[in-house]
């Protein structure tokens, strides 16, 4: 989602034909969200991996930005065939690249969409100038708050505060969103209001959750793909961050709040905890974060 608005700010600026290669799981949302062509990058089995090559071949592109700072992906534009290669000198990728660009363009100090920018070629807006992406919105579940307790980063990126936070906003309704194996979580919050709390983890597709995200109060979630997609519709955020940076990956948006706490060890981008206490995540309390939710959502208290 934050390579994402980059790419809607080069496209609106300089009227240039984009087409995007984005995982499969994601090709549908990044098409809807966006309106720009989508190849899925499938690459399960070395055939298909044959065949997505063969796919951007036929597409004859004369250049390719490469975001992912991984040597794969470097290596997969090499062998389509697309004469401008430009991306990130890092992980001994440089001979893969004819525009090698400095490795000190990955700094966590600024954010994320920097170097995207310098990738992209195209103009640095801080995340906070987003003004999100205008969804159909659903009649259901319309003005709820929405938690995203889940984070497939690790444990180091999942707030365990959620089930107590639901009791603390006990005028609202909630919904819990997150994939299957966010259900166990969405169980144990569901058991503290099961009367206004409605848990649809695994229930929905992504499209769904991007339209559930757009047209709620609040969204409440870790540092993960639905924090992002929720700052991406423009959908108030507050956004829970333990062993990562907001600086680096602060969510888009004019309306969003950030739960962290200042601790020595932080941020350490880990995804579990050296010291096992991960106090960058038990110092947030469910109070410090409804809080946020009321400065969100203030109309009721």
């Amino acid at each position: 989602m934050l390579a994402l608005s980059v790419v809607h700010r080069k496209t609106s600026s300089q009227h240039t034909n984009v087409s995007l290669l984005a995982p499969p799981n994601l090709a549908e949302i990044c098409g809807l969200l966006s309106g720009l062509p989508v190849i899925p990058f499938r690459r399960k089995s070395l055939r298909e991996y044959r065949d997505t090559v063969s796919q951007v071949k036929k597409e004859r592109f004369e250049a390719v930005s490469i975001l992912p700072p991984s040597f794969s992906s470097a290596l997969f534009s090499f062998l389509s065939g697309i004469a401008k290669r430009r991306g990130l000198a890092i992980d001994g990728r440089s001979l893969l690249l004819t525009q090698p660009l400095p490795q000190t363009l990955r700094d966590p100090s600024r954010h994320l969409t920097y170097e995207y920018a310098m990738v992209l070629e195209t103009d640095y807006a801080p995340p906070e100038y987003w003004q999100g992406s205008k969804l159909d919105k659903p009649d259901s579940h319309a003005g709820c708050i929405v938690f995203c307790p889940g984070s497939r980063f690790g444990p180091a990126k999942r707030w365990g505060g959620f089930g107590a936070l639901a009791g603390l906003l006990f005028e609202r309704d909630i919904v819990v969103l997150g994939d299957a194996a966010d259900a166990a979580d969405a169980e144990a919050i569901e058991s503290i209001a099961p009367d206004r709390v409605k848990n649809l983890c695994g229930a929905t597709t992504i499209i769904e959750a991007a339209r559930i995200v757009s047209n709620a109060k609040a969204v409440v979630a870790n540092d993960s793909g639905l924090m992002h997609l929720a700052g991406f519709t423009g959908a108030p955020v507050v956004g829970i961050f333990g062993s990562t940076s907001p600086s680096w990956t602060r969510p888009l948006g004019t309306k969003v709040k950030i739960a962290n706490v200042k601790a020595g060890c932080v941020p350490c981008f880990k995804r579990t905890c050296r010291h096992h206490r991960y106090e960058c995540l038990s110092k947030i309390t469910p109070e410090m974060v409804a809080a946020l939710v009321h400065q969100l959502s203030p109309e009721r208290r």
